[in-house]
């Protein structure tokens, strides 16, 4: 089991080591950057959804949060290269 997200979907389970490990580092670093910075004014969708989840839920772990949140940060980054755009909050939050 890993922990997976979607919509009304909830699982529980554990967090997996599975590919490269300096990647993974690299990702938590990030979010715990973005969960930081969004305080002094730089607000995103990823920071909105994590801190959204660490209130609604105490009994998950945060480092099963911020693995969500990695993942969010990977489909958000590969959907900007591919389609050549700059992130944008206002843009992200319209919908």
């Amino acid at each position: 089991m890993r922990f997976n997200d979607s919509g009304d979907y909830k699982s529980t389970g554990f967090i997996t080591k599975r590919r490269n490990s300096t990647a993974r580092k690299v990702l938590f670093r990030a979010i715990s950057n973005i969960a930081s910075t969004a305080s002094y004014g730089h607000p995103s969708h990823i920071n909105d959804w994590y801190q959204k989840k660490k209130q609604s839920s105490l009994s998950k772990g945060t480092k099963k949060i911020a693995i969500g949140a990695m993942s969010r940060l990977l489909r958000t980054m590969h959907y900007l290269v591919i389609n050549h755009q700059l992130y944008d909050y206002k843009a992200v939050s319209k919908h």
